[in-house]
């Protein structure tokens, strides 16, 4: 990382500009997916290098741009944040379109007479304030990027969600082939996790308070034993590991939102420092135009008064 993190900063970069490619798109998905994992390794502390946690999110998007930029797309770290933004906004939009149709489907409307995106024309896409031009093999990645950080999400931490695979339910309007066949495959469902604390935690409270195969006599004599508050300390003990894995996870759930946030809004202050610097430049560049249209107008008075001196010592004399 060492190397990498000085070609970061030395190399110099000349950035291209325009409307992003198909193939350009793709390979940004692809570096988000590789950072996303690397997050999720590092949040579940399966990564040996400490160093990674607690990193701002402009270093992981320099990451990312440098993936970019060694698979041929040739953009900065804020056009890469960018077009994931607005990537994810046109996702958002289709697949709730999708899963709006497919719950009237399945409730006996029919679908209410709803097109699927695929089959619809910009026109129509307008109408219902739907992206224009998301491409099916880009849809489906994105299925695979959002779906895998979900699965993995339930797998290490017990508070991701995944529902985003809309496509699987059956619409009015079929998919086009084309679209089916450039589906990627999907992770595989992520397995239940076993607590090693809760399997020793309840005999001891069921034994006490079932008592089926135990004669009252026989009850009474461990109650005298034991005091009398058994069952009670089992139950308070079992409230207390309850309420401790609540708060706990409150405080992740709350730590998580927390780092989010302040994510989105080094973002923000990011993209207004380029369009100060935008604009500073664009100011200095006109200064400097100024600047020499003026030099270029006093070297022409120069230049028109030296011609004049000239021709004047040219002319005969009049006597």
């Amino acid at each position: 990382m060492a190397n990498e993190g000085g070609n970061i900063y030395n190399e110099a970069r000349e950035y291209r500009k325009g409307n992003w490619t198909v193939e350009e798109t793709m390979v940004l998905i692809e570096a988000k997916k590789m950072d996303d994992e690397r997050r999720l390794m590092i949040r579940y502390g399966e990564s040996s290098s400490t160093h990674e946690r607690g990193k701002p999110a402009e270093l992981r998007w320099k990451r990312v741009e440098d993936y970019c930029w060694k698979n041929g797309c040739f953009r900065s770290q804020n056009q890469c944040n960018d077009k994931w933004d607005n990537l994810m906004r046109d996702f958002k939009k289709v697949r709730e379109y999708h899963k709006r149709v497919a719950e009237i489907s399945g409730a006996g409307g029919g679908g209410g007479g709803e097109k699927s995106y695929w089959n619809m024309d910009k026109n129509e896409r307008k109408e219902h304030s739907l992206p224009s031009n998301m491409l099916p093999q880009i849809f489906d990645a994105l299925v695979e990027v959002v779906e895998r950080k979900g699965t993995a999400a339930v797998g290490g931490g017990g508070f991701g969600t995944s529902n985003v695979n809309v496509l699987s339910t059956p619409l009015q309007q079929p998919i086009p082939a084309a679209a089916q066949s450039m589906r990627l495959p999907l992770p595989p469902p992520a397995q239940p996790i076993t607590r090693p604390f809760a399997e020793p935690s309840f005999p001891t409270v069921d034994s006490d308070t079932s008592g089926n195969s135990e004669s009252p006599a026989k009850r009474r004599r461990r109650r005298r034993s034991s005091g009398g508050g058994g069952a009670t300390a089992g139950g308070s003990s079992l409230q207390e590991v309850c309420s401790a894995i609540s708060q706990n996870g409150s405080i992740i759930a709350e730590a998580i939102q927390s780092c989010e946030e302040r994510e989105e809004r080094r973002h923000r202050e990011l993209l207004s420092l380029h369009e100060r610097r935008l604009q500073i430049e664009e100011s200095n560049a006109q200064i400097n135009r100024q600047g020499i249209n003026g030099l270029v107008d006093a070297i022409n008075k120069l230049a028109n008064s030296i011609l004049a001196l000239v021709s004047h010592k040219n002319q005969p004399d009049s006597k």
